[in-house]
């Protein structure tokens, strides 16, 4: 750490009382500023150097690649600044220049009143300095200037096996794509009442970024897709890229999977999914909370729940028009591509979970499939462990309410456990459990926010993204395959760093103790 301590002359005219002395200890420096005669010359120039030069030292320290933690590199800033402030402040009042190293070598028999006036000063300045240094680091931490972005990336070098595979064996076949951070609802477990700050457009992912990211992860085995949000259907854009990201999975994938999906709350779904779904839209997950429209308007804080309703059946219409039946499997079996996702809250939503059992069997014939949330701890969501209904509490609601359920199979690196009423019912009822009995062991999900970040978990922190947009946009390098190569040690590196479960935190408790995660809105889920 680099501390500039300065004095100024109590004399100016008579006794000039500025002296200057690096001390080296470790990889720190500190320019320690106190009183003495001073006679020998030193300029500027050579200060400048020679603190610049020293500084240069201590940033040694690779992430991984060459470049220094942004922290240092401030800290680097901050020193050359200091140095040439005072410089010029010392030449004004008149002060002679003076050798820096001359002076550490004189001034050596002058420890202890040197020692005595430096722990004066420190003692006086420190909280000051501290106060200083936090705000502007804060202020650092919040800028995106060009020079500095590849000192905040992490650079991977051994990209020799696959990128998207973690230090725990996980390979990352599954990418989220948010799209938009605007919603046209508000509800409670997603945001708070008055929305969250957005970007400006201008930092939001483009179509030809989104692209260009696409290619990348589908060479590198992606074969599923999933466009999320806030609400992606407020993406204007939204019909040619789903093309554009169908064809990429059929261009490059040798497997039949190649999906397409999008998660929506279904306020606009009806006037685009038969569009969507041409475009090569494989499969459509939509939210829907309760079957009570004052619940509805209390909890999303919009009405709207007949057009979420109409939404369901149209997309089921739309996905039998293109592919004559709505399950994925063989002759109408296997999953739908029409899931409805219900986050459960006790004392809301929780006495309904049987309404939407029969809902799913009844009103559309088993078509679609029935998926029951945990609620999870996002920042500025009010989580409390008081609303929170476990996957056994579901259970125990919906067999206690005269529907027996009986297990069926999941599939690989499913988040879902699997149960159906009957033999004779088509109908999937399923619970994720992220909280109560998490499934991190076989995650194979990775994230990018709309405003261009790799987040590879979904409850891991803010300080673990990494801006892949920055990259993109701020290289120098003409050379495609040069800015592939930087963007590919940008992911691994970002994958190694994936924690084993939940971010690192644990439990439900502490994730929503630790508040260090984004609003879900600008998550993308």
């Amino acid at each position: 750490m680099v501390l500039l301590l300065a004095t100024r002359c109590v004399q100016r005219r008579t006794t000039p009382d500025v002296y200057q002395k690096l001390i080296t200890n470790s990889n720190s420096y500190r320019l320690i500023a106190s009183s003495c005669h001073a006679s020998d010359k030193y300029s500027k120039t050579s200060l400048l150097s020679q603190a610049t030069s020293e500084s240069n030292s201590y940033e040694t320290a690779p992430l991984i690649g060459q470049y220094s933690s942004p922290h240092s590199l401030y800290r680097k800033q901050q020193f050359s600044t200091a140095v040439a402030r005072d410089y010029d402040s010392f030449e004004a009042d008149g002060y002679e220049q003076q050798s820096i190293s001359k002076l550490i070598h004189k001034n050596n028999d002058r420890m202890p009143r040197l020692q005595a006036l430096r722990e004066q000063l420190h003692h006086e300045k420190r909280q000051q300095q501290q106060e200083k240094l936090e705000q502007k680091q804060k202020q650092y931490s919040n800028m995106q200037v060009a020079e500095n972005t590849k000192s905040m990336i992490e650079y991977s070098t051994d990209t020799d096996k696959s990128i998207l595979t973690d230090t725990h064996g996980r390979h990352h076949n599954y990418l989220r794509i948010s799209l938009s951070e605007r919603c046209n609802l508000r509800c409670q477990y997603c945001m708070p009442p008055e929305g969250v700050p957005l970007s400006p457009s201008s930092n939001l992912l483009t179509n030809d970024e989104i692209m260009r990211l696409v290619t990348l992860f589908v060479k590198n085995g992606v074969d599923k897709v999933r466009l999320t949000g806030g609400e992606p259907l407020l993406r204007k854009d939204l019909v040619p890229l789903v093309h554009s990201i169908s064809e990429e999975l059929k261009k490059s994938n040798a497997t039949s999977s190649n999906l397409v999906g999008i998660t929506t709350n279904g306020i606009s779904l009806s006037r685009h999914v038969h569009d969507l779904v041409d475009a090569g839209l494989t499969g459509v997950n939509i939210s829907l909370d309760t079957l009570s429209s004052d619940r509805f308007l209390e909890i999303t804080r919009r009405k709207g729940l007949d057009k979420v309703m109409r939404a369901i059946g149209d997309s089921i219409s739309a996905f039998q028009n293109r592919y004559g039946h709505v399950r994925t499997g063989p002759n109408g079996t296997g999953g739908s591509r029409v899931k409805i996702n219900c986050v459960v809250m006790n004392n809301f939503n929780d006495d309904e979970l049987v309404d939407f059992v029969n809902m799913a069997t009844n009103t559309f014939g088993g078509e679609v499939d029935m998926r029951f949330i945990e609620w999870m701890p996002f920042n500025d969501n009010a989580w409390s462990r008081s609303r929170f209904v476990s996957y056994q509490d579901m259970m125990e609601k919906i067999t206690s309410g005269g529907l027996p359920l009986e297990r069926i199979v999941d599939g690989p690196n499913d988040t879902t456990k699997w149960w159906r009423v009957s033999e004779q019912d088509s109908t999937r009822i399923g619970f994720i459990t992220s909280m109560s009995e998490h499934f991190c062991s076989t995650c194979n999900r990775l994230r990018i926010t709309a405003d261009g970040k790799i987040k590879t978990c979904l409850f891991g922190s803010n300080e673990k993204e990494v801006s892949l947009k920055d990259i993109m946009r701020q290289s120098s390098i003409d050379d495609p395959m040069q800015q592939e190569d930087d963007l590919s040690r940008v992911i691994h590196a970002a994958v190694q760093r994936k924690t084993f479960a939940l971010g690192g935190h644990g439990s439900a408790d502490n994730i929503a103790k630790a508040a260090d995660n984004r609003p879900m809105t600008l998550i993308g889920g």
